[in-house]
């Protein structure tokens, strides 16, 4: 096991555990933590004797990015951001191994897009998923306005997105967000029972599927898109406003 800061990285019987670790800010997305991830992703990929990944955070698994940060920046810098982000989930999408989401407490925002990156999804009865990017005067920019339809269709990824409301582990399951969902405490146990299961499988397969299951999406194009959709929401004074409102703890005002 390496312990840090931002991330706890463990291996064990052929499965990477990474475990996102900032606790205190609900464990938001920070750049530093995003080039943690990407490093620890890149050792699970080279590393022969990993077949599978989990992704996972201690009670929330992830609140999103981090405003404090977002709200710093410069629309140039916003864009810079945006692309680690994808960049770091399209490599997660990429892996050649099956990464598998352990999700307890918020999903939100990247946290949400995190979520969606990976192959599976598995939900404790405490997890709640959301993009609530609108109601900071910007849209979701790590992929998710790529991901989400795929996975829930056109009409149900509008909804999320345009209300930027959160729905439970429940209705995620019902909506074919989440593969299942368990007791938060029976959760590790399913999912290290699942990933051992999967770790047996023939891992050239595993690495041709996923390939495959990728060429059926034009992604790459909604992504570029999204990120200068993100830029463009990031220059304007709703967003200004959206996070002002959300730091002082107050309704924005549009």
């Amino acid at each position: 096991m390496t312990t840090d800061e931002l991330l706890i990285v463990e291996k064990k019987a052929r499965v990477g555990i990474l475990t996102l670790n900032r606790g205190a800010a609900r464990n938001a997305l920070s750049s530093a933590m995003l080039n943690q991830l990407d490093a620890a992703l890149r050792d699970c990929e080279e590393d022969q004797e990993t077949r599978v990944v989990i992704i996972t955070g201690e009670r929330d698994f992830c609140a999103g990015a981090d405003l404090r940060e977002l709200g710093q920046m410069t629309p140039a810098q916003a864009k810079e951001f945006s692309l680690l982000g994808q960049a770091v989930f399209r490599r997660i999408e990429e892996l050649p191994k099956v990464v598998i989401a352990v999700v307890t407490g918020n999903a939100l925002g990247g946290g949400c897009e995190l979520a969606l990156a990976c192959d599976i999804r598995l939900a404790g009865e405490s997890a709640r998923f959301g993009l609530p990017e609108v109601n900071l005067g910007l849209i979701p920019g790590f992929g998710g306005t790529q991901r989400l339809s795929t996975l829930v269709g056109p009409g149900r990824a509008k909804e999320l997105i345009f209300s930027g409301r959160t729905i439970d582990a429940r209705e995620a399951a019902a909506i074919g967000l989440v593969s299942s969902v368990a007791g938060d405490r029976n959760l590790p146990e399913q999912a290290a029972k699942l990933a051992a299961q999967l770790a047996r499988k023939s891992p050239v397969a595993h690495k041709t599927a996923k390939k495959l299951l990728l060429e059926t999406s034009r992604l790459d194009q909604g992504m570029a898109l999204e990120v200068a959709a993100f830029h463009e929401c990031f220059d304007s004074l709703d967003r200004k406003e959206g996070i002002a409102a959300f730091l002082e703890k107050r309704q924005p005002v549009f």
